[in-house]
């Protein structure tokens, strides 16, 4: 039998009660919810405000980090690695309460010969720059709404796919929040593009299972989750690998945010949204339930 085959065998939703799993993504998005809610998200020193600085032609190491925190005083020192194949350095992100200037003289003094920059972002400006991320991302999010609900024009179903949509996002925030990750620049358009991907698998089922005839809705389903599971599958192994071979934290960043979206929506599209059509066509009456 066909690996892939084995894993739909496996995963196969449609031998288990709808409502029961229809459950599971609930409570992740409610657990997501008081995450976010409580904990909140690191934000970037891009949307937050404070000191970015880049170091060429110098080997990362891990005790950078801790010789620069001695050296300025300021626990909340970040460094992060950076590489391409014409240069090698590291990145250091300092809280506003450390002068671009004496950033400048530390790192000038720990490597008098490699090219140092430093970038002042300021609390205001940064917190420019994270309302309009967020503008960008209602905006997307709503033109989505609109462009589902008029391809549809069905409110029950096309309100599944919006929603499945924003819980992915939810999802991957709480997740971030979790693991340390920071929302940045990066990470906003990380978050965008969940949008576009979680709305692909969501829209191949409801096309399949209100669109088509002729078929048990259960065997819809299940031709909808194999061509489904199959793009999650390629495109989280693509992602894997970028995030694996990756040698800068920003693309590193953007994959794994990218790949918590991803196995948000393996739960939202295959629990929740097949739960909700199915309920929607036994009231309908669109096909036959098995």
């Amino acid at each position: 039998m066909d690996i892939f085959e084995k894993i739909f065998k496996i995963v196969d939703v449609t031998k288990y009660n709808y409502k029961r799993l229809m459950l599971i993504p609930v409570v992740v998005v409610l657990l997501s919810g008081i995450i976010v809610a409580t904990v909140g998200v690191n934000l970037g020193v891009d949307l937050r405000g404070g000191n970015l600085a880049t170091v060429q032609d110098v080997r990362y190491t891990p005790e950078i980090q801790s010789e620069l925190i001695t050296a300025l005083g300021d626990p909340n020192i970040t460094v992060r690695s950076i590489f391409s194949p014409i240069t090698e350095g590291f990145t250091v992100e300092t809280s506003p309460d450390i002068s671009s200037s004496e950033l400048l003289r530390v790192l000038n003094n720990m490597y008098p010969d490699a090219p140092v920059s430093v970038q002042s972002i300021g609390p205001t400006l940064g917190a420019a720059f994270l309302r309009q991320g967020l503008q960008a991302i209602m905006f997307a999010f709503i033109i989505m709404a609109i462009i589902v609900f008029i391809a549809f024009r069905m409110p029950v179903p096309s309100g599944a796919v919006v929603f499945s949509a924003f819980s992915d996002m939810l999802i991957a925030l709480a997740l971030m929040s979790i693991t340390g990750i920071e929302l940045s620049r990066y990470t906003i358009a990380a978050v965008l593009m969940i949008i576009g991907y979680s709305v692909d698998t969501d829209i191949l089922l409801t096309t399949r299972v209100l669109k088509e005839r002729g078929d048990d809705i259960d065997d819809r389903v299940r031709r909808a989750m194999k061509t489904g599971i199959t793009m999650t599958i390629t495109t989280v192994a693509a992602l894997s690998a970028l995030y694996i071979f990756s040698t800068s934290e920003i693309l590193d960043d953007i994959a794994i945010v990218l790949i918590f979206g991803l196995v948000a929506d393996t739960f939202m599209t295959w629990l929740f949204n097949v739960g909700v059509l199915k309920w929607y066509a036994i009231r309908k009456r669109i096909g036959v339930i098995s």
